[in-house]
């Protein structure tokens, strides 16, 4: 069986985000990245080639998630 399409998940709260992961591999994808602020994720997406994202908006001090997508 060939694992599902790629996900990044940008969250800053750890606890939401290992949540999201968890019930992303429960759908057969694949996560492929985190990051927890959005210059990270910035950097962080390309290199990790992800079909999807997943972005929280409101992602504490610096880049918001609308600014990252």
């Amino acid at each position: 069986m060939t694992a599902g399409p790629r996900v990044f998940v940008v969250e800053d709260e750890a606890l939401i985000a290992m949540e999201l992961a968890h019930r992303i591999t429960e759908l057969g994808y694949r996560v492929c990245g985190q990051a927890r602020r959005g210059e990270q994720a910035i950097a962080r997406i390309p290199s990790a080639a992800p079909d999807v994202v997943v972005l929280d908006i409101n992602l504490g001090a610096g880049m918001d998630g609308f600014a990252v997508a």
